[in-house]
């Protein structure tokens, strides 16, 4: 139940408060159907999870199925892109919670709010795993609530305003307004919402059932809160079925949208969205990327301060506070350049090439390769792992130039350090000897 807790939290039941009108804007007013393609692909990314995780039951998790399934060095390539989805999620998160805050603030800049933030889950992250499940536990009931809040008013007020507001399906289809690039550019965004479920097999080493848990909790997070997000999407579609609020406000539209059915619930869900963005998410992401650069310096891969663990915590101190310094300038670095919604979809270029990596491992390994004798299993690794990387594949196709330029950078560099790291300083990366 905590890995369910803490990829939720990750996650985040509301999430797409802070995109949804963005994803309205640019799926041409078919949110939900953005969140349900984006529910599928990572269903059968989740389904290759599965077959995974209990072969190599390790916080290295697709950095270690590639380094295995394909190569040592293709695996060092794909843990490289996982450290780019990890650090800078943490960083949106919180530019994201201060976007929310200054529609109500103003007179607080958003990088106040992302120092207030940082400086709180820095100081839990450092107290351990027990201290951050507590807190997870805590936020994901204080979210449901107010989803459910703005489900029951925002239902009512619906019902209540037949003029303006009226329930349709074209949240989901809209035959007349559908263009394939603009839905798939939509979904390049609201992925970042899904993409954290892979998060909890960092965590496989603290797992009492690290070869049975993770899969079925990953199935388990995408389903609900793909559902969930769907639901949301309709229920403000409907609200604002011209789609005029959110094309207005694209960073902080759907707070005006709750304020339709009272301008208390607007308050309460820009707080609430704040609050878990700002402290619960990055602080899911900071322990995520932690683990992961831990595991990383124990194979050698980085410097052996990377492989440092508190006795008494089991944290990673080195790399919690190193993490807690990287968010800190990437915040200022996304604030000031690239801007909240690129910074999603940078965020997403990691994750969904390491989500297209962890298919073709499964595809590769398991199946054309044949390393399970039970060739009858075909279905489970050919067929979906195969349809999981074609459509991870688009939509990291539909991420975008800009995306891809600052992706592509990180991944140069990457490959840049491996040559460095291997050749020059003759360093042996030992990726292979990292199962348990």
């Amino acid at each position: 139940m905590d890995l369910v807790i803490f990829g939720m939290i990750f996650m985040v039941p509301i999430a797409p408060f802070s995109i949804l009108a963005s994803v309205y804007d640019t799926s041409n007013g078919m949110p939900a159907l953005a969140y349900l393609i984006g529910m599928i692909a990572m269903l059968f990314t989740a389904l290759s999870f599965g077959l995974m995780v209990p072969r190599y039951p390790s916080s290295g998790s697709i950095y270690i199925y590639a380094s295995h399934e394909l190569n040592g060095p293709i695996g060092f390539v794909v843990g490289w892109l996982m450290i780019l989805q990890y650090l800078i999620t943490p960083a949106v998160m919180l530019i994201m919670a201060g976007e929310a805050l200054r529609a109500y603030i103003p007179g607080v800049p958003v990088w106040v709010w992302c120092l207030i933030f940082l400086a709180f889950i820095t100081v839990v992250a450092l107290r351990g795993m027990g201290a951050t499940v507590l807190v997870d536990k805590l936020a994901l009931c204080a979210e449901l609530i107010v989803l459910l809040l703005f489900f029951v008013f925002g239902f009512i007020y619906i019902v209540r305003h037949p003029d303006t507001a009226h329930f349709s399906g074209t949240s989901l289809f809209d035959a007349s307004k559908f263009n394939f690039g603009s839905v798939m550019s939509a979904v390049s965004l609201c992925a970042l919402s899904f993409v954290g479920f892979g998060s909890i097999v960092t965590l496989d080493g603290e797992c009492i059932q690290p070869r049975k848990a993770p899969p079925k909790a990953m199935i388990w997070i995408v389903l609900v809160l793909g559902f969930l997000y769907m639901a949301m999407s309709f229920i403000a579609s409907c609200m604002d079925p011209s789609g005029k609020i959110m094309a207005a406000d694209p960073t902080n539209g759907f707070y005006t949208i709750a304020a339709l059915a009272g301008k208390w619930l607007g308050v309460l869900t820009a707080v609430a969205n704040a609050l878990a963005l700002g402290l619960f998410t990055s602080l899911s992401g900071m322990t995520a990327v932690s683990r992961l650069l831990y595991v990383m310096g124990r194979d050698n891969a980085f410097p052996k301060q990377f492989q440092k663990v508190d006795r008494k915590t089991g944290v990673p101190i080195f790399a919690t506070l190193f993490v807690a310094i990287v968010t800190l300038v990437l915040v200022f670095v996304v604030l000031w350049t690239i801007g909240m919604d690129q910074g999603a979809k940078v965020s997403n270029y990691g994750a969904l090439s390491t989500y297209f990596m962890l298919n073709i491992c499964v595809l590769w390994g398991l199946g054309i390769h044949g390393k399970i004798v039970d060739h009858g299993k075909w279905v489970r690794t050919i067929l979906f792992p195969a349809i999981g990387a074609v459509v991870t594949f688009v939509i990291f196709v539909s991420l975008g130039v800009e995306v891809w330029i600052v992706g592509t950078t990180w991944l140069v560099l990457g490959i840049a350090y491996y040559l460095w790291w291997t050749k020059a300083k003759k360093h042996k990366i030992d990726l292979l000897s990292t199962v348990s």
